[in-house]
């Protein structure tokens, strides 16, 4: 089960991020870098720019042992997402269709490191205010998951674009998991160790329904599949309430305090360009722009993107419930 994070996510802790890291095999995501060269030399030159990047770099330090231990990566065979950031940047830059958009876009985001580096990392520490920079990302984490077959993490639908994403979905399966909200590194890497048995078997009745979704998004849904991943969630439950009850008085000394809440799991397939349609679509409502994604625009897209058409497997997040702490 490898799955696709988006790097506001992270810096923010939100679930989608904190229950990949727990219930993912692995997780990919967007680590904005210096554009000439990702060695140690360059990104000490980069820090050295751009203090913005700076305290970016040291809001994700809490998930170093994460990415020690390859449970967090930048890349997924070798490739990273940054080439779909451009490519979405120059769509949005370029295409007709996403002209009510084009007002967004920062034309110049790769011609300057610094400004680069200040723009993306700004952005992500505020959470995302500007579209310019979070829309690309967002857009460009879909791509990547499609074209290696991964999973992209989302949360529930709660602004006018991620509604108008949820109306583009068709829902595969739904299953309610307890997970981490919350805790530190050491504590996210004790439980994946505790719980090593049932997590690879849900990881792998999930990772089997992602592929059929790929093979046939608008097929039916296999009922035998849909009892191996309920299976698979009811044997983790289980196990997940012992390993959490046995950690909770030691969890009371964590530097971060163990939070762990029920969660649904939606699996669905999105449309590859949702993020964009959706913004379109929020554009609209905001402003009422009368220009509005069309299925013929979408046709016409299709001649010139390798993957217009496609859908992209996404797991949608939402706490249910009062979180459980282990701490204090």
């Amino acid at each position: 089960m490898n799955v696709v994070i988006s790097p506001y996510h992270l810096t923010t802790r939100e679930p989608p991020a904190m229950a990949a890291l727990l219930l993912a095999g692995r997780v990919t995501t967007f680590l904005p870098a210096p554009l000439q060269g990702n060695d140690a030399e360059s990104l000490g030159r980069a820090v050295e720019m751009s203090p913005r990047y700076l305290k970016f770099m040291d809001s994700w330090r809490w998930s170093a042992r994460l990415w020690d231990e390859g449970i967090i990566a930048r890349a997924f065979a070798k490739q990273t997402a940054e080439p779909d950031v451009r490519h979405v940047c120059g769509v949005l830059s370029a295409d007709p269709h996403f002209a009510s958009l084009r007002a967004l876009v920062h034309d110049d985001l790769f011609d300057d490191e610094k400004r680069y580096l200040d723009a993306v990392a700004h952005d992500l520490l505020r959470g995302g205010p500007d579209p310019g920079v979070s829309l690309p990302v967002a857009a460009a984490m879909d791509r990547f998951a499609c074209r290696h077959g991964m999973v992209v993490m989302r949360s529930h639908a709660s602004s006018v674009a991620q509604r108008a994403e949820e109306k583009l979905a068709r829902r595969f399966l739904a299953v309610a998991v307890p997970t981490v909200l919350q805790a530190d590194a050491a504590r996210f890497l004790a439980l994946r160790d505790a719980l090593a048995d049932p997590l690879t078997e849900f990881r792998n009745a999930v990772s089997e329904a992602t592929a059929m979704l790929y093979r046939d998004p608008s097929g039916p849904v296999d009922r035998d599949l849909l009892s191996e991943v309920d299976h698979a969630a009811r044997a983790y439950a289980m196990e997940f309430e012992a390993a959490h009850q046995s950690m909770a008085a030691e969890a009371r000394s964590d530097e971060v305090r163990l939070i762990a809440s029920t969660v649904t799991l939606s699996l669905a397939a999105v449309p590859v360009d949702a993020v964009l349609r959706s913004g379109l679509t929020a554009m609209k409502t905001l402003v009422g722009s009368p220009k509005l994604i069309s299925g013929a625009s979408v046709a016409a897209l299709a001649t010139r993107d390798p993957l217009a058409g496609r859908f992209v497997a996404s797991m949608i997040v939402k706490p249910l419930g009062r979180a459980a702490s282990g701490g204090r």
